[in-house]
């Protein structure tokens, strides 16, 4: 069974930190800039991302053969920092597994740190650049269609998981 998503992470890059990267001081567009945080970010994180791992602490969902020595089993969406539970099913003959994956945070509320690796923000921080400046999904000038930025795949290819 594919890992899935049971508890998302909080967001990687505040909207602050997003505002300060497109110098952008009015609140205006503070609703705008947070969904393209949001989606820049969840076109990277977790099961279905491009990377293949978790960015922020999350809780995900899998499920494992009941025979498997769980020492052998291998968890989706790196890094794995824990087991939350486990839930034998009897008649599947599986283990259901949740577990804590991500990058974790320390700290509470404004003194929360992320220790996602500084690549992956920068790299979400220019997908928001890109995407705000070009609102529609092919730019005019130049006349042929641009890919994201090529800093984004530089910074975020060293990180990326396969399989």
């Amino acid at each position: 069974m594919p890992a899935v998503v049971a508890t998302p992470p909080e967001p990687i890059v505040s909207l602050a930190q997003a505002k300060r990267h497109l110098r952008v001081e009015h609140g205006d567009d503070d609703v705008y800039i947070a969904d393209l945080v949001e989606v820049a970010t969840g076109w990277l994180d977790g099961p279905d991302g491009w990377l293949g791992r978790c960015l922020g602490e999350q809780v995900l969902e899998t499920a494992f053969p009941a025979d498997l020595d769980p020492t052998l089993r291998r968890y989706p969406c790196p890094p794995f920092l824990g087991i939350v539970s486990e839930i034998p099913d009897v008649i599947t003959r599986t283990v259901t597994v949740r577990y804590r994956a991500g990058y974790p945070s320390t700290g509470t509320g404004a003194d929360r740190k992320t220790t996602v690796p500084a690549p992956i923000r920068h790299a979400i921080l220019l997908m928001v650049g890109h995407l705000y400046s070009n609102r529609e999904a092919v730019s005019a000038l130049p006349a042929k269609p641009e890919e994201l930025p090529f800093g984004v795949s530089a910074l975020l290819s060293p990180l990326r998981v396969f399989g």
